[in-house]
């Protein structure tokens, strides 16, 4: 076939003991959790449940390796049965939850039988081990594996298909910014910090999104996958700066969706309608104004019915996202006086809305006569987003309700 490059997978099939596994396991010839590899998500039923079919035989599906340069295997796809299996060997869970050997249940495996004991240690598991010749295929062949797994969430298999200096970036704030705890009060499990802190470069650099947001999402991470290094540090040090001063304005309840005690907890929502605004601003601009913006964000959350629809149903709805974040950013200019930072001049000065409107004036989207310069808003003729200049030359009015209708 014109065109083949020739590359092939080359792999050695092993089937290896149990107590073979846990050995190398401990020994880290065994890496179960490389890169791109999630966090072990089973609880002790499930894993009970493989300990229960290798003892009645039943098949259990075959593991991938990955042979490194120096040797040792990073686990492919396999990590969860690999770790439910090494665990038990090491009298890490009970058995809970078996139906054909409920006589097992409640037990660690220094408590079986010498004879069930032996059958686990001398039960194999058969893995496909890819070779270090192939070893840089490992991230396709862990795509392929886990592109139609409904248990790996996005950013899971984001973490796999678009490794590099981004990735890496999100993963070390995710881990070392003191701050996310506290404020999204809840643990970081299977990659959500990661998710949200890249939720936040999705929507700064456009607020309304063409595309569905895990669409949006990948293609920001493909756009980013390799930034250089300034760019990966301007882009820590703005997050970073970011959710340190929601953390001080605001406090640890920034992200809660109202004063009412049945809504204590993180909302993805009122965390978008507030990281996005503040971003945009100086510390200090926004630090000197502290209790008014503190005292006026608790009156939206608690007072506003429009802000309070568009944090509590269908938010990822585009007018929705769009107008949580217009709502704080117009109080943030209200109180400031300033539109904030804009360092790529993607918004429009306000003496240019000026500019344009006059009496008989129709909205660019719908046609109609606008009858009132409050009622309109000013907008990229060529959207931003694909190159558009942000000058009078490519700018228009619409109705306000256009303008956010036309990203329904």
């Amino acid at each position: 076939m014109d065109g083949y490059t020739g590359i092939k997978v080359h792999t050695v099939t092993k089937d290896l003991p149990l107590s073979q596994l846990k050995d190398m396991c401990d020994a880290n010839d065994i890496i179960t959790n490389p890169d791109y590899q999630r966090n072990y998500v089973y609880d002790t039923k499930r894993a009970s449940s493989l300990i229960e079919s290798i003892l009645l035989g039943i098949p259990i599906p075959v593991v991938y390796l990955s042979e490194e340069e120096n040797g040792t295997y990073s686990v492919i796809d396999g990590q969860q049965r690999i770790t439910s299996f090494v665990s038990y060997l090491k009298n890490e869970y009970r058995l809970t939850g078996l139906t054909e050997l409920s006589q097992l249940n409640g037990k660690y495996f220094k408590a079986l039988e010498k004879d069930v004991q032996r059958k686990l240690n001398f039960s194999s598991l058969r893995a496909i081990c890819l070779d270090k010749d192939s070893q840089e295929l490992k991230y396709e062949i862990f795509s392929r594996l886990n592109q139609g797994s409904i248990s790996l969430r996005p950013q899971e298999l984001r973490n796999c298909i678009y490794r590099g200096s981004f990735n890496d970036m999100l993963k070390d704030i995710a881990r070392n910014n003191k701050l996310l705890p506290l404020l999204f009060h809840d643990k970081n499990t299977r990659s959500s910090y990661e998710e949200r802190i890249l939720r936040f470069f999705v929507l700064r650099e456009s607020m309304i999104l063409d595309n569905t947001y895990v669409n949006a999402m990948n293609q920001y991470m493909e756009i980013h996958q390799n930034d250089k290094e300034s760019d990966i540090h301007k882009a820590k040090a703005l997050f970073n700066g970011t959710i340190d001063i929601v953390k001080q304005i605001l406090g640890e309840d920034a992200f809660f969706s109202c004063g009412s005690k049945k809504r204590k907890k993180f909302n993805g929502a009122v965390y978008d309608s507030i990281m996005i605004p503040f971003s945009f601003y100086e510390k200090v601009e926004l630090i000197a104004k502290a209790d008014i913006i503190r005292s006026e964000i608790a009156n939206i959350k608690m007072t506003d019915k429009e802000y309070q629809e568009n944090v509590y149903a269908g938010t990822n709805a585009r007018p929705k996202v769009f107008a949580r974040i217009g709502k704080i950013w117009d109080l943030l200019i209200h109180v400031t006086g300033k539109n904030g930072m804009t360092p790529e001049n993607r918004f429009f000065e306000n003496n240019m809305k000026q500019q344009l409107f006059y009496p008989g004036y129709r909205c660019s989207y719908c046609g109609n006569e606008i009858l009132q310069y409050e009622d309109c808003e000013i907008d990229h003729i060529i959207p931003f987003s694909k190159g558009g200049s942000t000058d009078i030359s490519n700018a228009q009015l619409l109705h306000r309700y256009c303008n956010r209708c036309k990203f329904s």
